[in-house]
């Protein structure tokens, strides 16, 4: 059975784990991912506040975005302002609305403290833990991707993708990609 995962717009806004989420779901075949019109919309809204020199390409992530998941709840509107408000409580009911198995959100703790979900909550640090725990050879064909990604992308010197699944929030994923990159060093 294919886990259907809910992506939260503030892990949509964040490169890292959302790319991670992105490359291992074609590799480990076991989950979908799946969002809302309204989250992906707050997840451009967000990753435009952190990028702001980059605002003209907010309608381009949010094709991007659109295209890479399996299933998008409701459709997105021509005309986005940027400058309305993130829903912050939007992901839990649309979630719960399309069928969600899992829900994988930077703030797991407020979503789960309200009334218990009909669908598992984790953070991108946990989830991503859990696909190693079950997926490992996955997860380590997916390492040894990104790490030849990295290095190309950095003019000759190696990007540290430990590094940047550290500074995204996914310390202990981090841990167990340096692992996996140990191993594949020999």
């Amino acid at each position: 059975m294919l886990h259907r995962v809910f992506v939260d717009s503030d892990v949509l806004a964040a490169r890292t784990p959302y790319e991670w989420l992105a490359l291992l779901r074609p590799q480990t075949g076991s989950f979908q991912l799946h969002s809302s019109a309204g989250v992906v919309t707050d997840s451009v809204r967000l990753w435009s506040r952190r990028q702001p020199t980059r605002r003209a390409a907010s309608r381009r992530r949010l094709e991007l975005l659109a295209t890479s998941l399996d299933e998008m709840i409701g459709s997105v509107g021509a005309d986005i302002d940027l400058d309305d408000a993130v829903e912050p409580h939007r992901a839990a009911a649309d979630a719960a609305t399309g069928g969600a198995h899992v829900l994988v959100s930077s703030h797991p703790h407020g979503i789960a403290a309200e009334d218990p979900p009909p669908f598992d909550v984790y953070s991108p640090d946990e989830f991503l833990c859990l696909l190693d725990d079950t997926a490992g050879a996955d997860v380590r064909h997916v390492t040894s991707e990104q790490h030849a990604r990295a290095r190309r992308t950095r003019e000759g010197r190696p990007e540290p993708i430990t590094e940047a699944l550290t500074t995204a929030g996914c310390p202990a994923f981090a841990e167990r990609v340096g692992v996996h990159l140990h191993a594949l060093s020999r």
